[in-house]
């Protein structure tokens, strides 16, 4: 089985974090989103992973090569035509193979098991929400999905498509791609994965969903703060070496972090060879090698590099970037 990961493209609402960095490339909760996606797919029997990224990535194919063991293929989309768009150029590394296709911009958590017991053409992963007008949704009959529709006004189904999806014959998929692209059928602009499955259904594809356990949407920073506290709730760490600090767990630590005469939590996570001095930070995020001294944090995200001194304020700093306060 392939995974495709298409990561291209940036949010204006995780900026300015994004202007330097991929979204799936932030950390939060002590390591990059993708590789907290990443984790939760181990399970499954992957043959190769194919990133779909916007521009060649350095940090990505350091990061992957260094923390994972899995074959991996970097694809460009030097247009941003929508994932279907970004999923098709996959298309001549997937040979008739089953493929999971994973959106890196939320985390899901899920049991993939569905994906061996179905006796379905695909999956497609959803969660109940209260307002279904926010998302695309899937409306089923009979246990099948026959519709998806995209920000409906009326509710006619609660069932919010969460971004992770599953083909048994990538043919198919990829045939219904083609098909959009050929006549120019787009959705906003683009060529909308729901679009393409759904040309499958009309063609007499078979496709189940199933629902997700966790759906966290990391599209904004109060989001990102909100997923960095759901995943240090579930994680367990050691603290050595403090330095005269008082921890409020959970706190994650990344190794080589400096931290010294500070009050540090709840819900924190500094990264790798960050220094912390003099601080009291709380429902923060601060990245790798920043350097926070004298300072008040709370619901802040500290970009890598970024150097705050003083502050008693709610700050949203990206990298390299400095606060001083006299």
């Amino acid at each position: 089985m392939k995974l495709i990961v298409p990561m291209a493209g940036r949010t204006e609402k995780l900026g300015p974090h994004t202007n330097t960095t991929p979204k799936p490339l932030i950390h939060v909760a002590g390591k990059p989103l993708l590789a907290h996606l990443l984790d939760r797919v181990a399970d499954v029997k992957i043959s190769e992973v194919i990133f779909i990224v916007d521009e060649d990535n350095n940090e990505l194919k350091e990061y992957i090569a260094k923390n994972y063991k899995f074959k991996a293929k970097y694809l460009q989309q030097k247009e941003r035509k929508g994932v279907a768009h970004a999923v098709y150029g996959a298309k001549k590394y997937v040979h008739n193979e089953e493929m999971l296709i994973l959106l890196a911009d939320t985390l899901i958590e899920t049991n993939l098991g569905v994906i061996k017991k179905a006796k379905a053409d695909g999956v497609i992963w959803t969660k109940r929400v209260e307002d279904p007008s926010k998302y695309g949704v899937v409306f089923m009959y009979d246990g099948m999905i026959t519709q998806l529709i995209e920000k409906p006004e009326t509710p006619i189904s609660d069932k919010a498509i969460v971004g992770l999806y599953y083909v048994r014959d990538s043919e198919k998929l990829f045939s219904s791609i083609e098909f959009l692209m050929k006549n120019k059928i787009m959705t906003k602009g683009e060529y909308q994965i729901t679009d393409a499955f759904q040309l499958m259904i009309n063609r007499g594809a078979r496709i189940i969903s199933s629902d997700v356990n966790v759906w966290q949407d990391c599209g904004s920073i109060e989001n990102l703060l909100e997923t960095n506290r759901y995943l240090l709730s579930k994680m367990k760490f050691a603290y050595k070496n403090m330095n005269d600090c008082v921890i409020i767990k959970p706190v994650c630590i990344a190794k080589g972090a400096m931290v010294k005469n500070s009050i540090i939590g709840p819900n924190v996570s500094i990264g790798r060879n960050a220094h912390v001095e003099g601080s009291v930070i709380s429902e923060s995020i601060i990245n790798e090698d920043a350097f926070v001294e004298h300072a008040v944090l709370k619901e802040s995200t500290i970009g890598k590099r970024a150097r705050v001194h003083g502050s008693q304020k709610k700050l949203n700093m990206g990298e390299s970037s400095e606060f001083f306060s006299t």
